[in-house]
């Protein structure tokens, strides 16, 4: 595979060669913004678990992980752009650049909410939570991830029809999310901890929105059409 961060040739002669090399750099900036994504389908787990735990050493990891996955935004959005001023794409391959480009800021984003969770252990213990409200929170993280996961898949397989599934199972974690801030607001003198509850209930919802971003660019990759979702 082309190595994203290649030099790249000052005077490219036309042909065939050519072509493939574009290809082959096209695949690898797309493959570079999946590895991005992959990091935060695979840490979110522990740092839900750590999170729950009152385990503090995951926030260096996921503080790590999250500036990893800067880097690999920053290298896609700057090799995104010179592949689209030096080869001009397009139809499909235009389609894929600009989806890449857009979708590299929600990739960010879901590394920086992994992060902020991580670090929340900070401003609470979740030991001293009821044990229904942990659940609760559980629940919502796992299925925030559940969107978000499964909006990478549609990316990664180009499934265009994968957008309205996203959309609905999106709904539920807003209502997830609705239900823990009651509870949370049911906390007896417990201000900080109703304010810490609140923001992460809004990061998991924040992140299945950012799966539902992935499912709406691939339809628009694969149809040409943008499609609306939520309220």
């Amino acid at each position: 595979m082309t190595p994203i961060g290649r030099e790249l040739p000052a005077d490219p002669e036309p042909g065939p060669g050519l072509r493939t090399e574009y290809r082959s750099w096209l695949d690898a900036i797309d493959d570079e913004l999946v590895g991005g994504a992959l990091i935060v389908v695979d840490a979110m787990p522990r740092v839900t678990r750590g999170f729950l735990a009152g385990d503090d050493g995951t926030v260096a990891d996921a503080t790590a992980r999250s500036e990893d996955i800067a880097e690999r935004c920053r290298r896609v959005e700057e090799q995104g752009f010179v592949l689209l001023a030096r080869e001009a794409p397009v139809s499909g391959d235009l389609r894929r650049l600009v989806a890449i480009l857009r979708l590299v800021h929600d990739v960010e984003r879901a590394g920086r909410l992994m992060r902020h969770i991580a670090e929340s252990v900070e401003r609470i213990d979740p030991l001293r939570l009821p044990s229904p409200l942990r659940r609760q929170l559980g629940e919502l993280a796992a299925r925030s991830l559940e969107v978000y996961r499964r909006g990478v898949d549609a990316w990664r397989h180009r499934d265009g029809l994968a957008v309205h599934e996203l959309d609905g199972l999106d709904a539920d974690v807003d209502r997830l999310r609705t239900g823990l801030l009651v509870r949370a607001g049911e906390l007896d003198g417990a201000g900080t901890d109703v304010l810490v509850l609140g923001l992460l209930a809004r990061y998991y919802e924040r992140l299945a929105d950012h799966g539902v971003a992935f499912a709406q660019h691939v339809t628009f990759v694969v149809t040409g059409q943008r499609v609306d979702v939520g309220p």
